[in-house]
């Protein structure tokens, strides 16, 4: 048992960076964390990427060091230090590449993908599309406001409305009289989005 033990807790420090990025990743984006299995592959491609790192900075280093040049000495806590730096450099990044959808945009343009870094079309409409929208209800009723937040997936969360009114069959506007209305997405049928020129400001 010890024998394990002294074998698993080296690996584990390895991973350590790998897992805080994946940790930061998920905590600050909509994506479902995978299951374990996958959740370790994403640490071991993320850990692969910041041991690369600080191979490069330890390389950078001895030479500058090889030029006469000393800016410290490079060992395990050098290299522990830098690893962390560039797991939390690397999860950040992570979340910039999925929130913003950059780098998909300019793969799109080169014909490399159809895809988009959000984690669904449900999130990707709403990410991309900032304007007034219509939630049709179970009940045939209509909701119409400016979507403050909304639910990451279709089948489970709320919506939040701000300055909300009822439709009339007609199109009437009956406001509310509140600033704010909370909604289950599991009573909402579908989502009409306006037209652009009815962005908010």
């Amino acid at each position: 048992m010890d024998d394990l033990v002294k074998e698993v807790i080296p690996l584990l420090q390895y991973l350590i960076p790998g897992f805080l990025s994946a940790w930061i990743f998920y905590s600050l984006t909509a994506f479902k964390r995978p299951d374990t299995f996958g959740q370790i592959v994403q640490a071991l491609i993320f850990t692969f990427v910041i041991h690369g790192a600080v191979l490069a900075v330890g390389a950078i280093c001895l030479w500058i060091g090889a030029k006469g040049f000393s800016i410290g000495k490079w060992d395990a806590r050098a290299e522990t230090l830098w690893a962390f730096v560039f797991s939390l450099a690397l999860g950040i990044f992570a979340c910039y590449l999925a929130t913003s959808d950059r780098m998909h945009a300019w793969l799109r343009s080169r014909n490399v993908t159809k895809q988009s870094s959000y984690p669904s079309e449900w999130f990707s409409i709403f990410a991309q599309h900032h304007r007034l929208i219509t939630l049709h209800l179970n009940d045939e009723r209509r909701v119409f406001g400016w979507p403050v937040e909304w639910p990451p997936e279709s089948d489970s969360g709320q919506f939040v409305m701000q300055n909300p009114c009822w439709l009339d069959a007609d199109g009437t506007e009956v406001p509310f009289g509140a600033e704010f209305l909370l909604i289950d997405s599991g009573k909402v049928k579908w989502v009409e989005f306006g037209p652009k020129s009815e962005v908010s400001s």
